[in-house]
């Protein structure tokens, strides 16, 4: 096997630290971290400050990352630090947290300006109690898993006697006890592993597209600040309003 050294970072989106999510999305990391060359990190939500989008407009006006100081500057930052990603959420009311879309309400600096999550593999995972909402959950974190990159596995699992067809009460051990749930979240350690591996060895060898092709998540081609101006709320090209 060709040597390929990556790094996966799983991220738990749960206000409950050290709950169910936050398991289902460590036991992922374990069973990557199994494989030769991969290295692993682990955040949770739970005790992060993360404020909501304001839609002020400063990190569209100055091209720079959001103004309010937070913890969300250091999970984007671990998030363009690693090569694929483990995203976990408990189901809540038949969706995703909500603190996951609060996250991402903070990234349009890095989805209007950068390459940042260009190519990023992510792998969906969810956990529920009563097994219901788990699909609408999943498709939730499937923008998220999308705008940094593309999607390559999904996989949920349930922490109650749901799993087995019975009257919903809690497990024993929580969502490990959840046997079929738990392979489906190692299937999706692997594939995340497996296509992180493969692209990190093409992007090594240069098999990567030429830059004149290169498009950011919203579709745009970067040019630098520099030859950018800021004009009615929109950046245009320098030279176009030169000439006009």
């Amino acid at each position: 096997m060709i040597p390929v050294n990556i790094k996966v970072l799983g991220i738990s989106g749960t206000p409950i630290k050290g709950g169910n999510c936050d398991t289902m999305v460590q036991e992922a990391l374990k069973v990557a971290a199994q494989v030769p060359g991969v290295e692993t990190e682990f955040i949770t939500l739970a005790d992060k400050q993360i404020a909501m989008c304001r839609h002020c407009q400063w990190c569209i006006e100055n091209r720079a990352p959001c103004k309010v100081k937070d913890d969300a500057h250091m999970i984007f930052d671990k998030m363009i630090e690693s090569d694929g990603l483990i995203l976990g959420s408990p189901v809540w009311n038949v969706s995703a947290a909500p603190i996951w879309p609060t996250l991402i309400s903070r990234w349009r600096y890095h989805q209007f300006f950068t390459y940042n999550f260009r190519n990023k593999v992510s792998g969906l995972l969810t956990v529920g109690f009563l097994g219901m909402g788990m699909e609408r959950a999943l498709e939730d974190l499937e923008v998220v898993g999308r705008g940094a990159g593309f999607v390559v596995a999904r996989g949920w699992a349930v922490a109650s006697t749901a799993a087995f067809g019975q009257r919903p009460m809690y497990l024993e051990h929580g969502v490990l006890d959840d046997k079929f749930g738990m392979r489906r979240v190692a299937d999706v350690a692997l594939k995340v592993v497996e296509i992180t591996r493969m692209i990190k060895y093409a992007t090594e060898a240069g098999v990567t597209m030429p830059e004149e092709y290169k498009r950011t998540f919203r579709g745009v081609h970067l040019k630098e600040k520099e030859k950018k101006v800021f004009v009615d709320g929109v950046w245009r090209d320098k030279e176009e309003t030169q000439q006009t």
